[in-house]
């Protein structure tokens, strides 16, 4: 794919905030805004605001009590959601190879401090965090990125539960410049985004964000 100067700009100044130890709600709003005006907006249609401090129930799940639950029942999502709803009720930290991205996100609707996380955050921690160590990137690729090179379709592999762990740390770490937790969310998924669709392979990915000897293993 051609290089995209604006994405690549972006990038390097998060990534000297992240270095300098300066990436300040400021500074992430203002990368926000710039995604945003080279179509790489949060969607927030698509994913409207959560209520604040909202108590969820737990649902029987012996049928569908509610139309949103019937609407998963006839899109076939209904063990997925029991799934969901285990994951909320659970007291674990530690989520299955297979749906850590349904773990993560029932954590943080049980404590708001725990951060929403995908493939597109974690693709975006790896082009940004100037602090990952070879092994923590090596996660990144290996959960990212096919044998081939090219992204796979979802985040997968053993890996799973290390990702997760690391994406909560660094996130941690970089909450201490000021920014919130929301406000990071809404600039790393649609950067992570904006990466994947702006990269064909790891190979575009590594020299847009300037990761040479960075990269992982």
């Amino acid at each position: 794919m051609p290089p995209n100067p604006a994405l690549e700009t972006i990038v390097a100044s998060l990534r000297n905030h992240v270095q300098e130890g300066t990436l300040s709600a400021r500074a992430v709003q203002v990368a926000t805004s710039e995604l945003a005006e080279h179509g790489n907006k949060y969607d927030a249609v698509l994913f409207p605001a959560l209520p604040s401090d909202f108590h969820w129930s737990v649902p029987a799940l012996d049928a569908p009590e509610s139309l949103a639950e019937a609407l998963l029942w006839k899109m076939g999502k209904w063990k997925v959601y029991k799934s969901f709803v285990a994951h909320y009720s659970s007291t674990s930290t530690t989520p299955k190879n297979t749906d850590a991205v349904f773990h993560a996100f029932a954590k943080h609707l049980r404590d708001r401090d725990k951060p929403i996380y995908d493939q597109h955050a974690l693709r975006a921690l790896w082009a940004v965090d100037t602090h990952l160590t070879p092994e923590q990137a090596g996660i990144c690729r290996k959960l990212l990125v096919k044998k081939s090179g090219a992204w796979k379709p979802i985040a997968s592999g053993t890996n799973t539960s290390a990702g997760y762990k690391l994406y909560v740390d660094r996130i941690t770490e970089l909450r201490k410049g000021g920014a919130s937790l929301n406000a990071l969310d809404k600039l790393l998924m649609p950067l992570g985004q904006a990466l994947k669709r702006n990269t064909a392979n790891v190979s575009e990915f590594v020299k847009l964000a300037g990761l040479e000897g960075h990269e992982g293993n």
